[in-house]
């Protein structure tokens, strides 16, 4: 094959198709496909090269000759087109399908179903296993963001591991010893996992401890376990739903739970034994306002498999309220758990609530990274250029993204990788002051991670940050705060927050130092 570069550009044109979410556009013949999703999230950011394996993608088809467009019919996991560009495979589910463009583009059926069932295969271990070791030694030979390795002899690290291969017994072990050999980098986002484990033996079973989103502490005394805490809905997360909170339910904190399926459920005996539920299983709980079964009300729940979301929440509440208090309601606080479009939400939302407070806390501890926190500090970067006045009404700020610029940012060892990158950021750009410990220390990051032959991840530390001074930021050091404080282990049993209320103490004093000043509505006259 031989492309004619010259001029390129000049014969591509656009085709006359509706705008949309479109990736992994294939040349057929005389027709094109391409996938189509109905959202543009963070998911697909790293989906551009190759789908991730979700039924989400419906295959959109343009035939040059007739100049028409299609829509296959359902959802797909991924498609590909044969070298003479004539045939259709497409992968829906466990199901693979294969067709022409043409039969495709006319019935807009992904085709015939491929029996899968009679088919089998010999698989040499040693040989995969080697495959798969060579791949990924290469993979970081060739993405690694330091061409030189950090001068480490690669070929003679990648001879030393590959030597373990013959005395492997598990693919598990493999990925063992492909980790010790990209470990050695000392570098963050060194991330091998998964493949093919065999087949499983056991069959999992269907089930599980339940939760009540609720603390129970013993009343020894009375020898009844009392409901301390029920975690449900807040005035912050309105929608989320709770096993004993529901405006149905005469169910309070200081209650009792004194049987379980009619079980007196007494101290020291173990209420999660009574909780071995199925997916949807309720259980019948009897509550009531004293010690005792006498004059208890029983209820119909539906315990969770996991409560961190409802006690997070709760977490949240606490601390925007306590926030609020502490200021006089003049400081507003939020908690970004991630930098990506569940982070982007909450800080939206928050920022919408409390920008034109007189302060500002944000809060990154424990964030798990992402790539998002340049929409962060666009926000926070922004001034205000002139106020709005609407008769009858107080002027409001112009643009309406606008804050006065007394920000706090709260961050702890477990803020990581672009939530680092944040911090680093704003302390760049002078927005405000760092309050906590210094950072997780990894912002070597990744993009596009590699699949394995048997459908292993291997991930290579391909992208590195260095700032306006010529220096690497972060990597295995950390994001330093400007004002060093740490919750040691006997303020956190004594349910004290220090770095928060330092956080607090500094906030007040910016809305002290730089209070919001402009110019009161002018007087009105004839230009």
């Amino acid at each position: 094959m031989q492309i004619d570069i010259d001029g390129l550009q000049k014969r591509t044109y656009p085709l006359p198709v509706p705008a949309g979410n479109y990736f992994h556009l294939k040349a057929g013949k005389g027709k094109v496909a391409w996938c189509a999703v109905d959202h543009f999230t963070e998911a697909e950011y790293e989906e551009i090269f190759k789908p991730g394996g979700a039924s989400k993608w419906q295959v959109m088809m343009y035939d040059m000759t007739s100049k028409k467009d299609t829509v296959l019919e359902g959802r797909i996991r991924d498609f590909d087109v044969t070298p003479n560009g004539e045939q259709l495979i497409i992968r829906k589910e466990n199901d693979v399908y294969v067709t022409s463009f043409e039969k495709a583009f006319s019935s807009k059926s992904a085709g015939e179903k491929i029996g899968l069932g009679g088919m089998v295969y010999t698989l040499n271990y040693l040989q995969e296993w080697n495959q798969i070791f060579n791949d990924c030694w290469r993979w970081y030979r060739d993405f690694f963001y330091d061409a030189n390795m950090y001068g480490h002899d690669w070929k003679a690290i990648g001879e030393k591991y590959r030597a373990y291969i013959p005395g492997l017994s598990s693919r598990e072990e493999l990925n063992w010893v492909m980790q010790q050999m990209v470990g050695g980098l000392s570098v963050s986002h060194t991330y091998i996992s998964g493949g093919d484990g065999g087949a499983t033996l056991s069959t999992p079973s269907v089930l599980y401890t339940g939760w009540l989103g609720a603390d129970l502490v013993a009343d020894k005394k009375a020898g009844y376990y009392k409901i301390d805490k029920i975690y449900g809905p807040t005035e912050y997360n309105a929608s989320l739903s709770s096993p004993l909170s529901r405006p149905d339910y005469d169910i309070q904190e200081g209650n009792y739970l004194v049987a379980i399926n009619g079980a007196e459920l007494k101290f020291p005996d173990d209420y999660n034994k009574y909780l071995q539920v199925s997916s949807g299983q309720k259980v019948n709980v009897t509550i009531n306002t004293k010690p005792g079964m006498h004059g208890g009300k029983t209820y119909d729940v539906e315990p969770i498999l996991n409560d961190n979301n409802l006690r997070y929440s709760r977490w949240l509440a606490d601390n925007i309220n306590k926030v609020l208090k502490a200021t006089d309601g003049k400081v507003g606080y939020m908690h970004i758990t991630a930098m990506g479009g569940g982070g982007i939400g909450e800080f939206d939302k928050f920022w919408r609530a409390f920008r034109y407070k007189e302060a500002m806390i944000i809060d990154v501890r424990r964030n798990s990274g992402g790539w998002t926190e340049y929409f962060l500090i666009d926000k926070l970067e922004r001034k205000v250029t002139a106020q709005s006045a609407l008769r009858g009404m107080v002027p409001f700020r112009y643009p309406g993204s606008t804050s006065n610029g007394n920000y706090v940012v709260l961050s702890n060892e477990n803020n990581g990788s672009d939530g680092e990158a944040f911090v680093e950021e704003f302390k760049s750009r002078r927005l405000g002051t760092v309050v906590g410990v210094t950072s997780w220390g990894g912002l070597v990051g990744i993009q596009n991670g590699q699949t394995t032959i048997d459908g292993g991840k291997v991930e290579q530390s391909n992208t590195g940050f260095y700032g306006a001074g010529g220096n690497w930021l972060v990597e295995n050091h950390g994001a330093d705060p400007d004002i060093w404080i740490d919750n040691d282990p006997a303020s956190v049993m004594a349910g004290k927050d220090l770095q928060l209320e330092k956080a607090i103490e500094v906030a007040l004093r910016k809305v002290a130092e730089n209070p919001f000043k402009f110019p009161p509505v002018p007087p009105y006259k004839k230009p």
